[in-house]
C-alpha cells in the first residue's frame, strides 16, 4: 500500500480538531499583515464616502433653478445721494441732500461719471481714466468739476467748444441741467481756483500726465431750464406784499443773511427768508406740492436747503395747512459769500401746474454795501450794570439800492481776537436802509475785559478805547 500524502487527512481524524487546526493556521498567516489590511480598508471607505458626497452635491446643483444676474456698470467708490457737504475746503458740517451726477454730455459725446476726492492741497491727479469716463470732484456741487483723460479726441473736443455751446449733466434721478460755455483757458496744473464753489456752473479739465504743463480748462455757467414754470407778471410782488397762489396767500416778512454762521463751509453765506402763509380756501393744502427756488439777477438758481432752513427764526413749512390756518415759516438757502446781485427772486410754484409767484428781494454783498454807506458812531456808553457796552450810531445809504444789515455784519473783538456776545439790538435784525435814507441803530454787547476793542459793521471798523 502506498504511503498517504503528507497533507491528507486520515479517515478517522476528529472533525473538531481538524477545524481548530485550520483556523489556527489562518490566524498565523494573517497576524503579521493586520496593519496593512486596516489601512487598505480605510482608504476604500474614504473613497466611497468622497464619491457619495460628490454625487449628492451635483444632484443638488442640478435641482436648483438658475438665478438671472443683471449686469450693471461699475459704480464709483463714493456713491451716495446724502453726505456731509465738504465744499472743497473740508470745513463743512451741514448735511444736504444732493444728487450724484452719472452722465456728462459734451458736444454729443457722453461720459460716465466716477467720483474722486480732491486732496487738501497740491495737484488733483485722479486715477487713470478711459476715453468714456469723467472724474467728478466729490463735493463739487455748485460748480461741478470734471476731469477728462488727456487724449487727442478730448483735446480737440474742448478746443472746438465755442462760447454759447451747451454742456448737459444728468443725475441719478434722471433730471438734467444745462450749462452754457463761457470761457476756455490754459491754467497751471496746481491752480486750485478752478475748484471754486462760489458760482453755479461746470468746469471741464484735461488731466495732463506731465504736471509741469498747463491744463486746458473749459468753464460754463448754469442756465435756467426751458421747462421751468414762468411766473405771470401779475404774480410778481415785492418783499412785504401779499401774493396769491391758488388758495394760499404768501407774504415775505423778513430776510437775513449770515456770513459766519457756525457749520457753514468757508466761502458761503446763509440766506433765511421768513414768510407767512394763510390758507383762505375750504380744504387743506398739502405743502409737498409746493416747490421753491431762489434766483439771482443773472439766472443762477439755488435750491432750498432743508438743514439751513432749520436754523432760521421760524420752523420750515409743515406738511399741510388747514382751511383758515396761518403759519410762519423760514426757507433757507446757501449762497456763495461773494455773490453780487441787486435783487434776488424767490419763486414759489405748484408742482405739475403753471401756477407760481415771484417775490423780489433786495440783496447785495458785503463789499457793495460798504461802498454805498456812510456809517457813524454817535455814542458809546457803559450802562450801570457794568457788564455791557452800548453803541449808538447811524447808517446812511448813499447808493441807489436798499442796504440790508444782518447780525453777521456786526462784530466786537479785542486786540487778542476774543469775540464778545451781542446782547440786544434796536431795531431788530435785519436792518433795511432804503436808498437815500438814514437808519439810527443801538446795539448792546458784552463788556470787554480789556481797555481797547474794535467794533466792525459792514466791514467798517472803529477803535474803541477807555473801556476799563
Amino acid at each position: 500500500m502506498a504511503d498517504a500524502p503528507e497533507d491528507s487527512i486520515p479517515a478517522n481524524a476528529d472533525p473538531t480538531e481538524t477545524n481548530i487546526n485550520s483556523q489556527s493556521g489562518l490566524s498565523s498567516r494573517f497576524s503579521g499583515r493586520a496593519p496593512l489590511i486596516i489601512a487598505i480598508g480605510a482608504s476604500i471607505a474614504s473613497l466611497v464616502l468622497l464619491c457619495l458626497f460628490a454625487f449628492l452635491l451635483l444632484r443638488s446643483q442640478d435641482s436648483e433653478e438658475p438665478t438671472p444676474t443683471l449686469e450693471t456698470p461699475d459704480q464709483p467708490q463714493i456713491d451716495t445721494d446724502k453726505y456731509p457737504y465738504e465744499a472743497i475746503s473740508q470745513a463743512g458740517a451741514i448735511t444736504v441732500t444732493l444728487e450724484t451726477p452719472i452722465f456728462l454730455d459734451v458736444s454729443g459725446e457722453q461720459f460716465s461719471v466716477q467720483a474722486e476726492v480732491l486732496p487738501a492741497e497740491g495737484v488733483w491727479t485722479p486715477p487713470t481714466l478711459n476715453e468714456t469716463t469723467a472724474a467728478w470732484v466729490y463735493g463739487a456741487v455748485i460748480n461741478y468739476v470734471f476731469g477728462l483723460d488727456d487724449t487727442g479726441d478730448n483735446q480737440a473736443m474742448l478746443e472746438g467748444l465755442a462760447v454759447g455751446d451747451e454742456i448737459n449733466l444728468t443725475t441719478r434721478s434722471g433730471s438734467s441741467s444745462t450749462f452754457i460755455v463761457s470761457s476756455r483757458n490754459q491754467v497751471a496744473s496746481d491752480n486750485r481756483e478752478i475748484f471754486s464753489q462760489r458760482v453755479p456752473g461746470v468746469t471741464l479739465v484735461i488731466i495732463e500726465e506731465d504736471l509741469e504743463e498747463n491744463r486746458l480748462v473749459v468753464q460754463g455757467r448754469y442756465v435756467q431750464s426751458d421747462t421751468q414754470v414762468e411766473v405771470d407778471a401779475g404774480r410778481i410782488v415785492d418783499m412785504g406784499e401779499t401774493a396769491q397762489l391758488e388758495s394760499l396767500q404768501i407774504n415775505v416778512t423778513a430776510v437775513s443773511t449770515q456770513y459766519d454762521l457756525p457749520g457753514v463751509p468757508q466761502g458761503f453765506a446763509v440766506l433765511h427768508i421768513d414768510y407767512q402763509v394763510q390758507n383762505v380756501g375750504t380744504s387743506a393744502v398739502d405743502t409737498s406740492s409746493l416747490t421753491t427756488v431762489l434766483a439771482d439777477d443773472v439766472g443762477n438758481l439755488y435750491a432750498l436747503n432743508p438743514t439751513v432752513s432749520q436754523l432760521g427764526n421760524n420752523p420750515p413749512l409743515g406738511n399741510s395747512i388747514s382751511p383758515g390756518q396761518t403759519v410762519l415759516a423760514t426757507a433757507g438757502y446757501q449762497l456763495p459769500a461773494g455773490l453780487s446781485s441787486p435783487v434776488l427772486r424767490w419763486q414759489v410754484s405748484i408742482v405739475g401746474t403753471p401756477n407760481g409767484i415771484q417775490v423780489n428781494i433786495p440783496f447785495q454783498d458785503t463789499s457793495a454795501a460798504e461802498q454805498q454807506t456812510n456809517i457813524q458812531i454817535t455814542e458809546i456808553t457803559l450802562p450801570p450794570d457794568g457788564n455791557s457796552l452800548l453803541i449808538v450810531g447811524q447808517i446812511t445809504n448813499l447808493g441807489n439800492q436798499s442796504v440790508l444789515v444782518d447780525v453777521g455784519d456786526l462784530l466786537l473783538v479785542n486786540t487778542s481776537g476774543t469775540v464778545f456776545q451781542m446782547l440786544s439790538t434796536n431795531p431788530a435784525f435785519p436792518w433795511s436802509v432804503p436808498s437815500g435814507q438814514t437808519l439810527l441803530y443801538a446795539v448792546t454787547f458784552q463788556r470787554p475785559l480789556t481797555t481797547d476793542a474794535v467794533f466792525t459793521i459792514l466791514n467798517q471798523s472803529f477803535q474803541i478805547t477807555g473801556l476799563r
